[in-house]
């Protein structure tokens, strides 16, 4: 996934400001892919430059202006394609495993903090997910009552089910962290009742 592709998501939903964006950004796209706002004016000026969207100069007051963006016909194509592009799942690039696999260099108590740490990260993770996939469920998000308002109703079942069906697998990915995190407490457990003892 790009940024880009991100943003012209958004916009799907109907034109907005970058302050919207970046707000709408962090409210869902944020929780499957890290951006700064920075990037994302930065990634609006690509796009406009490439016409995949155009802006719009508006006021703001009495001396200030702001600029809406909307999809052009451009972008809507290159966002079908790029959901259409069945894209090579990336290689594996995990730390927290790789540190696993030597945790035979600290002590126990080190390394259950190792294991601990990784637990909390996905339990806030986890309820972070549960509680966006209800709210998905439930079309509650502005985000998306905005994009159903601009579908076809016959689309709205699958607008709904295919962003729950999303969420509900981050919300799997993140349980299995946990019991990973879990047996290797438990694992350290087993090798400390036992008498082995860490370098």
């Amino acid at each position: 996934m790009s940024l880009r592709h991100a943003l012209l998501a958004l916009l799907e939903a109907g034109p907005m400001t970058g302050y919207e964006l970046a707000k709408q950004f962090d409210q869902s796209v944020a929780y499957v892919w890290h951006a700064q706002h920075s990037q994302i004016y930065t990634e609006l000026r690509r796009l406009e430059g490439e016409g995949l969207v155009v802006a719009e100069t508006l006021a703001r007051g009495d001396r200030a202006t702001k600029r809406a963006y909307t999809l052009t016909p451009e972008g809507l194509a290159e966002l079908r394609s790029w959901v259409r592009e069945v894209e090579e799942l990336p290689a594996v690039r995990d730390s927290a495993y790789v540190k696993a696999t030597y945790l035979e260099y600290v002590s126990f108590d080190e390394a259950r903090a190792q294991f601990r740490a990784h637990r909390a990260h996905y339990e806030a993770l986890r309820d972070r997910y549960e509680l966006h996939a209800d709210q998905l469920a439930r079309r509650e998000t502005a985000l998306l009552r905005r994009r159903l308002a601009g579908s076809p109703g016959a689309a709205h079942d699958a607008i709904v089910a295919f962003k729950v069906h999303a969420y509900r697998g981050l919300i799997a990915r993140a349980r299995t962290e946990i019991e990973w995190a879990n047996r290797g407490l438990e694992l350290i457990d087993r090798l400390s009742d036992g008498g082995a003892s860490p370098k």
